[in-house]
C-alpha cells in the first residue's frame, strides 16, 4: 500500500546528465503527480534496486540506460495536512548513462524532457532532483557541464 503506509517503500532511479543537460520526467501519478523528477519507480520484489532503476527508466523514457555510480539514498517523507505520513519512500538514485532507445514517455508519464541544468531551478520539481545533481556536482560525477 502506497498511501498511509505502515513502512517505507523502496525506490530507485537513475540521473543522466549529457552534454549539460538533465533528463526529467513529469509524473502522471501521485506522490508529485504533475512535478518534473528523476526517471524511476518501485522496486519489485526479488528484483535488485539496480535492476528496477534501469526497468523503471526504459518504462518512463523509451530509452536505455546503464548504471555508472551510486549517486545518494534519499528519505522522502510527505505527510497530510493533520501531519500523518501519508508516503514514505526511501529512494536510491545512480548516476548512467543512456544507451539506445527514443525518448517516448510512459503510460504513467506526462512528458519527458532534457533541461539544461540552468532550466531546473525555473521549473517544478520533486524534492530530491536538485538534491542529486548538487550531489552529481560535489562529487564531480557530472561530465560535460
Amino acid at each position: 500500500m502506497r498511501v498511509y503506509p505502515d513502512r517505507p517503500i523502496v525506490g530507485a532511479g537513475i540521473l543522466t546528465i549529457e552534454n549539460g543537460k538533465v533528463l526529467l520526467i513529469k509524473r502522471g501519478n501521485e506522490p508529485n503527480k504533475g512535478l518534473w523528477s528523476i526517471p524511476g519507480g518501485i522496486v519489485k520484489l526479488g528484483e535488485s534496486p539496480e535492476e528496477a532503476a534501469i526497468r523503471e527508466f526504459k518504462e518512463e523514457t523509451g530509452l536505455d540506460a546503464i548504471i555508472e555510480n551510486l549517486l545518494g539514498v534519499f528519505n522522502v517523507v510527505i505527510k497530510d495536512e493533520y501531519g500523518k505520513i501519508k508516503y514514505h519512500y526511501i529512494v536510491i538514485d545512480y548516476l548512467g548513462k543512456v544507451i539506445g532507445g527514443t525518448l517516448k514517455p510512459g503510460s504513467d508519464v506526462i512528458d519527458a524532457k532534457w533541461f539544461n541544468i540552468e532550466e531546473i531551478n525555473k521549473i517544478n520539481t520533486s524534492i530530491t532532483v536538485s538534491k542529486a545533481i548538487d550531489l552529481a556536482i560535489k562529487n564531480k560525477k557530472i561530465k560535460n557541464i
